[in-house]
């Protein structure tokens, strides 16, 4: 009896399988409820047996917001005894959407459409009705007998899935000392993209950012408390103090957006009886899980670090010094010697090094008073890469003497605090002899600043004689009431008319977000490929690579009118079937997106080939534009 007990409800699921797989193509559209109260969420199920969809087509679902949707293909159960299969799964396929009513009233939900073997497929629909309270009440057309069902279980990305940290290279600095501050993402879930959403203000810091001229970010892998995450150094920015005492970097703010995994876990009414010592050769009966993939959109900051800024020494600070820190050099030039009067010379001054440079003022310089001199043409060669800023900062004089005589230019000093020493060094510069001779013609006088602005305006000063024949008309002929007149009159308002038509067919235009992001895509799309297929030619693979995934996934976003918030491969195959795009192009811009995603995210020891991707993306961007011309 015993026996007898355990095998009848395997008999009964046996005998349903079969006349389920037996049966046509059928999609059904079943709710719980029927009458639901505002803003309170229900589900909507649409399941497909008998067939396998190629493409599905949810309804719009008016007044009503889509809260979460999932998916579960080929959801029949498998069925082992002493490790042998005795029943394979069927071909039933769940579309489940998590609605939230907006609005109060009775609604029809229309039906959905499903492609099996080259037909399309249509449900039932749906009559709900949404009052201000109360509580749902269950649809005589639900399913209230005892057969499976599916509960969504929607992951989210947790603090501990993907987080940002800030690091400091010191946190004992001197004033004007350089700290470099490293924002690095950590993550276990795939970042489709990502973006700056609040800068900290660096309040009390000279601050330049390290990586505004990098394409993409550092990127390693690391392991923490047994969990291994991909890192990406994100952003680095050199600080400089400009004061002692105890300052506060504050949070970078940072919006991602990350793929989750949306579950769903089937749910057996004959679940008892398998816990039952005879069915535990089942593999995961009962409890089968299907996944699916949600982009949703993550705020992440980073950690606030305070420094201790030591303030520099002011026993033995030298007058000279003007807050320079680091590590210099100078050099000193002069270009002529021995010039004549009126001659243009040239004083150099450059300093190189690290540290800060940009904050590196002009030298005083005591020039001679016969030595006309002008203010100095400032020049900045500065690399700001991820180690520091380094660089030169050249101070280029311009010389004219205006009498002859023999001149000298005393020494110039430059005065910064070497951190690696401790200690204030002073650069002196040479002193320079200028020999200066009489010119040719020159009388030997001086030409004052106030003879330059006097000389500056002669050329406008004096005027040749208009000889030009004067244009003579007859007595009585006025320009008033001419044709020409009233043509000039008039043309103002016209011209008005065509600015505010123009301009007002331009808001129009600019208005339609979504048409003018489909009108520029596959430009868009092509720009991407070719700075992919530069990176191609210079072997940088993961510059390709991301160049052509940002290509696809933004021409497919801007071609369809899909938020990147909602951008996933379900979306875009629902679009393409709305678009009724042949199923072996869309079959084939799903593999090619496949195929670069595999091998962007592929390790780095990946014997992956990335030949044919480019072309592949070309190819497949070409038939999408005419098919969804």
């Amino acid at each position: 009896m015993n026996k007898i007990k355990h095998i009848i409800p395997l008999i009964l699921i046996l005998l349903a399988s079969w006349n389920y797989v037996s049966g046509q193509a059928k999609l059904t559209a079943s709710c719980k409820y029927s009458n639901v109260s505002l803003n309170s969420s229900f589900q909507v199920t649409y399941t497909l047996s008998g067939g396998t969809a190629t493409s599905f087509v949810k309804p719009l679902f008016t007044n009503f917001s889509i809260a979460g949707q999932y998916q579960s293909s080929g959801g029949g159960m498998t069925i082992y005894i002493n490790g042998k299969q005795v029943q394979g799964g069927n071909d039933e396929s769940t579309w489940t959407y998590e609605l939230i009513p907006t609005a109060t009233g009775k609604f029809t939900i229309d039906a959905a459409k499903a492609k099996v073997d080259g037909a399309w497929v249509e449900s039932n629909t749906l009559t709900i009705e949404v009052n201000n309270s109360g509580n749902a009440t269950t649809s005589s057309s639900a399913a209230t007998s005892k057969s499976a069902t599916t509960t969504a279980i929607t992951a989210d990305a947790g603090n501990n899935d993907i987080f940002l940290k800030a690091f400091v290279d010191k946190t004992n600095p001197y004033q004007g000392e350089q700290v470099i501050v490293t924002y690095k993402i950590y993550t276990k879930i795939p970042v489709t993209q990502y973006g700056i959403e609040k800068i900290p203000a660096y309040t009390g810091f000279w601050s330049q950012d390290l990586t505004k001229n990098s394409d993409k970010p550092t990127q390693y892998n690391e392991t923490i408390g047994g969990a291994k995450y991909v890192v990406a150094e994100i952003r680095k920015i050199a600080l400089f103090p400009q004061k002692s005492g105890v300052l506060k970097i504050d949070p970078l703010n940072v919006e991602c957006v990350v793929q989750v995994v949306t579950k769903q876990k089937y749910n057996d009414p004959f679940a008892d009886f398998f816990k039952d010592p005879f069915f535990s050769n089942f593999n995961n009966f009962g409890n089968s899980m299907f996944d699916t993939y949600s982009n949703v959109k993550k705020t992440i900051s980073s950690n606030s670090v305070s420094l201790n800024v030591k303030a520099l020494p002011v026993s033995n600070q030298p007058a000279e010094f003007k807050g320079s820190v680091g590590k210099f050099i100078l050099d000193a030039t002069l270009d002529k010697t021995n010039v004549k009067t009126n001659d243009a010379i040239n004083l150099i001054f450059k300093i190189t090094g690290t540290g800060n440079i940009s904050l590196i003022d002009k030298p005083d310089i005591e020039f001679p008073t016969d030595l006309e001199t002008y203010e100095p043409d400032v020049k900045e060669n500065i690399s700001a890469t991820t180690a520091g800023i380094s660089g030169t900062k050249t101070f280029n004089y311009l010389i004219i003497p205006r009498s002859a005589g023999d001149f000298t230019i005393k020494p110039v000093s430059f005065c910064y605090f070497d951190l690696a020493k401790g200690a204030y060094i002073t650069l002196t510069s040479l002193q320079f002899k200028l020999k200066v001779a009489k010119g040719n013609g020159d009388n030997n006088t001086t030409v004052t600043s106030s003879n330059k602005e006097e000389i500056k305006y002669l050329n406008s000063d004096i005027r040749y004689l208009k000889i030009t024949p004067f244009k003579l008309t007859h007595i009585g002929t006025f320009f008033y009431a001419s044709p020409l007149f009233l043509i000039l009159l008039l043309a103002p308002i016209v011209l008005f008319i065509l600015f505010v038509i123009i301009y007002r067919k331009k808001i129009k235009d600019n208005s339609n977000i979504a048409l003018m992001r489909n009108k520029k895509a596959t430009g868009v799309a092509l720009k991407r490929m070719k700075t992919a297929n530069v990176y191609l030619k210079e072997n940088g693979k993961e510059s390709f690579l991301d160049e052509v995934f940002k290509a696809l996934w933004g021409y497919v976003s801007d071609k369809l009118g899909i938020p990147l918030a909602e951008l996933s491969k379900d979306t875009v195959n629902e679009k393409f079937a709305e678009k009724n795009v042949n199923e072996d192009i869309a079959k084939q811009f799903i593999d090619t997106l496949n195929n670069c995603e595999y091998a962007r995210f592929a390790p780095a020891d990946s014997t992956y080939t990335i030949d044919g991707i480019y072309n592949e993306a070309i190819d497949i961007i070409t038939k999408m534009e005419r098919e969804l011309r």
